[in-house]
């Protein structure tokens, strides 16, 4: 199983790499400044660079297990976070929780890039900070997720040039942050960070962006202070997961055939601050990027979603920000 772990850069320590878990050593490293998070089209990688005042962007071209420099870009927007690429590679799309600008670039057949086709700091009209944190390229649209704002934008994409055409305002203070695109079922999942909750939204129609239900994510019981993270849903859709940091836990919902959630168990995460999981090995393992204790752990899945009480691997990692299963592996 091949699987990718970056992060933020520190002295002396790889800030993004490709792990094998039948090896002890990574496969291929890099020290690329603060790559915070990875995306990935055929043969070549994607890489963000997070800065407070401007954005980086890197791609490299794979060679079997070696990743070879390709292209940069230096962009207006501080604290990029989040990138993503269109299927056919035509464009990538970046979101920046520092000053809030969303922006498009055009990408060439060889992993260069080219023009700025979209930037602009994205506003509700309310006056309050614009902060980006997410995006998702579904067909002819385009939808960015503002986590200040407590808004969904969406946009008619045609190769990267962007028109508005809805904001779904979701709830004041929640705070959303990421979601997953059912599309069969025609549902976002969405974790918001400030209210810790899994809300889940119709996008039958992206003109109407419906808030369907809100379930919390943390235990009636906790006190403390926890933010919402990320979440992964099992190829089946019958599993969904999303992390807690503060509460430091994983929660498990199951997924009725309709897409309702009903939450069927919540597991440690093994660590502190839990920035990033994803399902890997065909789900049969869940990969938890836990930042705070500079390490990855890897909790096996069993057949009925629920996961195991101790992990199956550590891999010490400074800073983990991003866990992803190899591309490769999933062919």
């Amino acid at each position: 199983m091949k699987f990718w772990i970056s992060g933020y850069s520190r002295k002396n320590y790889p800030s993004a790499a490709l792990y094998d878990s039948k090896r002890s050593a990574a496969l291929w490293t890099t020290d690329l400044e603060n790559p915070s998070y990875l995306c990935f089209r055929g043969p070549y990688l994607f890489a963000l660079g997070e800065f407070d005042n401007y954005g980086t962007l890197s791609s490299f071209r794979r060679e079997g297990n070696t990743f070879l420099p390709v292209d940069t870009l230096r962009l207006e927007g501080g604290a990029l976070c989040h990138i993503t690429t269109d299927p056919d590679m035509t464009f990538l799309a970046g979101s920046c929780w520092g000053t809030g600008h969303f922006f498009t670039v055009a990408l060439r057949p060889d992993g260069t890039f080219g023009s700025l086709l979209f930037s602009q700091v994205l506003d509700d009209g309310t006056g309050r900070k614009s902060r980006m944190h997410f995006s998702k390229i579904l067909g002819d649209y385009l939808y960015g997720v503002n986590i200040e704002l407590d808004a969904i934008f969406c946009f008619r994409q045609e190769q990267g040039q962007l028109t508005p055409v809805s904001i779904l305002r979701l709830p004041e203070g929640c705070g959303p942050r990421h979601f997953y695109a059912d599309e069969k079922r025609q549902l976002f999942y969405c974790v918001t960070e400030y209210s810790s909750e899994l809300l889940v939204i119709d996008s039958s129609q992206p003109k109407q962006l419906r808030l369907v239900s809100r379930h919390p994510l943390l235990d009636p019981g906790f006190s403390g202070e926890s933010t919402g993270s990320t979440l992964a849903v099992s190829r089946d859709g019958s599993d969904l997961y999303a992390a807690n940091r503060g509460e430091d836990t994983i929660a498990h919902f199951r997924l009725s055939p309709e897409g309702r959630p009903t939450l069927a168990g919540r597991y440690s995460c093994h660590g502190k601050c839990p920035r990033h999981i994803a399902l890997l090995d065909q789900d049969r393992v869940l990969g938890i990027a836990n930042q705070n204790s500079d390490e990855v752990i890897l909790l096996e899945r069993g057949g009925d979603g629920t996961l195991g009480t101790a992990p199956a691997t550590h891999i010490p990692f400074a800073s983990p920000s991003f866990v992803a299963e190899d591309p490769l592996e999933r062919l």
